[in-house]
């Protein structure tokens, strides 16, 4: 499990350090730096932890030292010329980095942790984890199967595009359950598992969840090998073989965020940026439930996001689930700062409630309804 991340000299942070949990959510307004620390975890995350990690490959594209570098209000590079990103995975701590700022390198250098082999710790965590950028594929009518460079057997794709032929596979040759078991869960016992579906196969628990987004949905994934293609074939509502493109673009695009969620094992890593994406209210808030019951389920889960019915979903499983742990839950709102981006660490209650409420967070639903009835433009104790 990701410990934390400390960062120096990292675009918008001078020197910040990010504890994470079991889920830990990163919201705030746009260009403030709430997707900074997964951009810092990608950069090695995407070289598998190597001794020399790119700042630009599948999963994140940041450009050269000079864009990451930490830039003041005049936008210029204080003295200090070093940067660092520091990584603790189950308390052993890795940097990388370097000590003289040089504008056109794409790379990064281990500065410290190993010197031979990579820990086991972070060798598992690059074999076990999925990453959904916020711009993932929409509606396909096929997935041609690629020979491309895959983190592992499992892999879903930045952007969701092999978790068609993921699931085809699943279905055609050795089924999948739960957790990426590949024989049944004893007893029911993943928090995962959706009250409607007492089965625990992958693809029925994915249809379960789904039909929360998309009421009477159902997916049926097929791998076409002499085409070298997969296709997602979808049923709603007793009609069969509808396309992709005709049953609405959230459907696709929260597709390979379900399929991650319910997919990986105990001990893995999911990252999601704005899971909310193209779906309603509803189904942002029953996502949100699944990504809370994921990290019960023992996978470790990463959020960036601007919703707020999401993040009521989460609060939801608080008071929901009887064996719901607070504990697992920390989200950080960013915020405009002088130096650096402003971090406010919150918590959650087991009734739901969270720690604190700073300026600016989720509440401009708030001000539009005070608006809407008062037609005053500021709410009470916000005047100038």
């Amino acid at each position: 499990m990701i410990k934390s991340i400390e960062l120096e000299n990292f675009k918008c942070y001078k020197k910040r350090k990010f504890e994470f949990s079991d889920l830990t959510v990163f919201c705030g307004t746009n260009s403030v730096g709430k997707s900074t620390a997964i951009q810092a975890l990608s950069i090695p995350l995407q070289s598998k932890f190597e001794k020399i990690v790119k700042l630009n490959g599948q999963l994140t594209t940041v450009g050269f030292a000079n864009d990451i570098h930490h830039k003041d209000n005049t936008g210029k590079v204080g003295q200090d010329q070093s940067l660092s990103i520091k990584v603790n995975v189950d308390g052993l701590i890795l940097t990388w980095g370097y000590r003289e700022l040089i504008n056109s390198s794409s790379e990064l250098h281990l500065l410290s942790g190993y010197s031979d082999n990579l820990p086991s710790s972070f060798e598992k965590l690059a074999s076990n984890f999925q990453y959904l950028q916020a711009e993932r594929l929409g509606p396909q009518s096929r997935f041609d199967l690629i020979e491309g460079n895959r983190f592992h057997q499992h892999w879903l794709g930045a952007k969701g595009e092999f978790t068609s032929e993921v699931l085809s596979r699943s279905e055609m040759h050795k089924p999948l359950y739960l957790g990426g078991s590949t024989v049944p869960i004893k007893n029911n016992a993943d928090p995962r598992m959706h009250n409607s579906e007492s089965r625990d196969g992958l693809l029925r628990q994915i249809n379960a969840w789904m039909n929360e987004i998309s009421p009477g949905i159902e997916l049926n994934p097929d791998l076409i090998e002499e085409a070298v293609a997969s296709v997602n074939i979808f049923g709603q509502n007793y009609r069969s073989k509808i396309k992709p493109q005709n049953v609405g673009f959230g459907v696709s695009y929260v597709l390979g965020i379900i399929t991650a969620l319910l997919n990986t094992p105990k001990g893995g890593l999911v990252i999601i940026e704005n899971p909310e994406a193209h779906l309603h209210p509803r189904g942002q808030s029953y996502l949100g439930r699944l990504i809370a019951l994921t990290a019960q389920a023992g996978v470790q889960v990463i959020v960036e996001t601007h919703s707020d019915h999401l993040l009521n979903g989460i609060r939801v499983i608080t008071r929901l689930v009887e064996g719901f742990d607070p504990k697992l839950f920390t989200l950080y709102y960013i915020s405009q700062g002088q130096e650096q981006s402003h971090v406010d660490k919150i918590t959650i209650a087991k009734d739901g409630k969270l720690s604190n409420w700073p300026d600016g967070f989720f509440d401009q639903q708030a001000q539009d309804m005070f608006t809407i009835m008062t037609g005053k433009t500021e709410l009470p104790g916000k005047e100038s």
